[in-house]
């Protein structure tokens, strides 16, 4: 495995969430849809971020992380004021927090992942650049990149070497790339038959041009 050791997840989800707060503290449209989610607006993807620490404070885990559960977040958030779930958000993080810091918090990492995946996202439609932090993309690109090559033996393909940024990693495997941007890569090989073990949540239908 090349991902170092892991390291304080509750803590890193806490920086994500301040970093999200600060981003939709002002004068901003907060109705400008996210190309990254095309179907959201910012003011959906702080709902969803939101409803995620309320969720697990309260023990409303049926279905999760599925479809159903992830739109009924965003649609308890419909006509509340951005200010009230990142407020909400703060009042509901510690629990989750606490999972993400105690000694089974790798089990809950994918919060950790998708907080900063959003705050991405949001950036991404503020027309403000990438700028994720630092810390957090090491550690998630090394995970990223160990899931890939496990997927790729248990699809029975020959192992392949990509050499792509952090960021890059992070942010096309989670499906913020198009088939056609990852196909531009430098791959080894013909990326025809990896193509839907590289991507976790499909392809983006147009190419994401981000600022990095």
């Amino acid at each position: 495995m090349t991902n170092p050791a892991s390291p304080d997840l509750g803590r890193m989800y806490r920086h994500a969430r301040e970093r999200v707060a600060a981003l939709v503290n002002g004068d901003i449209d907060v109705d400008r849809l996210v190309p990254a989610t095309p179907e959201w607006r910012v003011r959906d993807v702080v709902a969803h971020l939101s409803g995620i620490a309320d969720d697990v404070a309260n023990g409303n885990m049926a279905g999760a992380p599925g479809d159903e559960w992830t739109a009924a977040q965003v649609a308890r958030g419909r006509g509340r004021a951005v200010a009230e779930l990142i407020a909400d958000w703060t009042k509901y993080s510690p629990t989750l927090e606490g999972i993400l810091s105690g000694p089974a918090g790798d089990v809950a990492a994918n919060a950790v992942v998708d907080a900063y995946a959003h705050e991405a996202d949001v950036r991404h439609a503020l027309g403000l650049p990438l700028d994720t932090d630092r810390e957090f993309l090491a550690w998630a690109a090394g995970r990223l990149r160990d899931l890939f090559a496990a997927s790729v033996l248990e699809a029975g393909l020959p192992p392949v070497a990509l050499a792509l940024t952090d960021a890059e990693w992070f942010r096309a495997r989670l499906g913020r790339r198009s088939e056609s941007q990852v196909r531009a890569y430098d791959w080894p090989v013909d990326p025809t038959p990896y193509l839907d073990t590289f991507f976790i949540f499909g392809r983006a239908d147009q190419p994401l041009a981000e600022v990095q």
